[in-house]
């Protein structure tokens, strides 16, 4: 009883820490790493964060380094999957059919166990056991501490696995890219049953949560028995589904392909999405995480957003950027750096990787004390102009910290308000006034310029700056400004970069 009272305890702290606003607290640089086959494994104080040939150990309260793997020449294989940390180890799968066995301490080899295939599936471990799942399909229970097969020989599902295995109990579920669910007993590794999905699909990995399992296939949601492979219930769609389901013991949540979020109770309810669309605001990355309560999605932007459930009201976005000026090789500013995978979850936060391989860390409740930035606008401050319409203004803003909040960016002349739009992805508030609108041309002499942002945090930046207007000039663009950059520091890490998303 007083264990179950502490357990709930727990659970109600960690609750209410889930409900601040999250907050970079460090960034730690890799090498680059494009299409990243891999997302960064959560250990007890330690972040493995892949980058293709190279495994990083990266300390979780801090972002330094502790150790690389190999510590020399880079492997002539990629890691894929995901590391997985226990039994003192971490466990690394290679493209080259290797399981890696490192020491959690020092990165040291320990063993190595070659599968006939790549370890394509996210592996488990539970119990002293790791379970692997293969690009061939072949699924495998090996021994923790020296890497045994503890099976006769591994089960053969014949086709790719793919995501991650779904371990509950004595049973093993994966799903694999010719359109199947498997449930595979741990003892021996023999089947129990196989479900066929009636349609083809996309994301085949199974979701586990209050007692079933959750599959989507083109234009289906699936409700699986886990003991016997039966549907208890379906739900068909006139749109496809192009990812995997998320799940918690509330709420099963599912994207289609017009990236438009459905919320269904476990009883296959629609109790969101349905009368009232509830649309992401970007282009989905993979499947969407549910977490405490909340769904969390990366996005094809370089923007993370957080939206609560069941409602699906938009309650955090956050863009990773390079430096200021950063530039592509046609000289185009990048306004935001490519992600690679979804957030992988922490104790306390979670960490998300880049292309340019930078791995950030967020917090849940780190303090940000940093307001928003004003680093360019047009027209800049002392611009002289004439006032004659169409005209347009333009402001890049940043934040490093929490991330500015859209619904808070206003733009006003004279202190008078502004029809200002805001670009999450590029930081940019734009204000076109035109002929014809309720717009007016602006009168000869000074006028007062306001830029207001308010980061998640509260944080207030209120900039402003003069503007000259001489209606007997002919219109010419204004010269935007460089603000002086300066940012929060993020301790650990091993040198800038810069990259990412270009400025479309």
């Amino acid at each position: 009883m007083r264990k179950t009272i502490w357990a709930l305890l727990l659970g109600l702290m960690w609750a209410a820490a889930w409900t601040q606003t999250p907050a970079a607290m460090w960034r730690f640089f890799g090498n680059p790493a494009a299409n990243n086959p891999a997302l960064p494994g959560v250990g007890e104080a330690t972040i493995y964060y892949p980058c293709l040939t190279r495994l990083y150990a990266v300390n979780l309260a801090d972002g330094t380094l502790k150790w690389q793997y190999p510590a020399d020449a880079p492997l002539d294989a990629t890691i894929i999957g995901q590391p997985v940390e226990g039994e003192g180890l971490v466990y690394v799968g290679v493209s080259n059919g290797n399981m890696l066995a490192l020491d959690a301490n020092t990165g040291s080899l320990r063993w190595v166990f070659t599968a006939d295939s790549a370890p394509t599936a996210r592996p488990i471990l539970d119990e002293g056991v790791l379970y692997i799942g293969t690009g061939r399909g072949e699924l495998y229970a090996l021994n923790a501490r020296n890497g045994e097969p503890l099976w006769r020989e591994p089960y053969r599902a014949d086709d790719y696995i793919a995501g991650r295995l779904v371990k509950e109990g004595d049973t093993l579920f994966f799903g694999t890219n010719g359109g199947f669910v498997h449930a595979v007993n741990t003892a021996g590794g023999r089947r129990r049953w196989l479900f066929r999905l009636p349609a083809p699909n996309y994301d085949p990995q199974p979701v586990f949560a209050n007692g079933s399992l959750f599959v989507t296939t083109n234009d289906v949601v699936i409700a699986l028995n886990p003991n016997s492979g039966a549907p208890r219930w379906t739900r068909r769609f006139n749109t496809e589904f192009r990812l995997a389901p998320t799940a918690d013991e509330n709420y099963i949540a599912v994207l289609t392909r017009e990236n438009r979020l459905f919320v269904f109770d476990h009883q296959g309810k629609i109790v969101a999405g349905d009368r009232e669309p509830i649309e992401m605001l970007y282009e989905p990355l993979g499947a969407p995480e549910i977490h405490s309560g909340k769904l969390w999605v990366a996005t094809r932007r370089g923007t993370l957003l957080c939206y609560s459930l069941p409602d699906g009201k938009l309650e955090w976005v956050y863009t990773l950027r390079p430096p200021e000026g950063t530039v592509d090789q046609n000289n185009r500013r990048v306004a935001y750096l490519a992600l690679t995978g979804k957030p992988v979850f922490t104790p306390g936060g979670f960490v998300v990787a880049t292309a340019e391989g930078n791995l950030t860390a967020f917090g849940i409740g780190w303090v940000d004390r940093t307001a928003p930035q004003v680093v360019r606008t047009s027209p800049a401050i002392g611009e002289m102009l004439s006032g004659q319409l169409p005209l347009d203004f333009t402001a890049r803003l940043r934040d490093e910290g929490s991330g500015i909040n859209p619904a808070s960016v206003q733009w006003l002349l004279n202190d008078e308000p502004l029809p200002a739009e805001y670009e999450a992805s590029l930081g940019e508030v734009t204000v076109r006034l035109r002929a014809g609108t309720a717009a007016k041309p602006l009168p000869d002499g000074r006028h007062t310029m306001t830029l207001v942002a308010t980061d998640w945090a509260g944080n207030t930046t209120r900039y402003s700056w003069a503007i000259y207007i001489d209606n007997s000039l002919r219109r010419a663009p204004a010269r935007p400004q460089q603000q002086q950059q300066g940012g929060p520091g993020a301790p650990g890490g091993r040198g800038g970069r810069g990259g990412g998303g270009p400025d479309l």
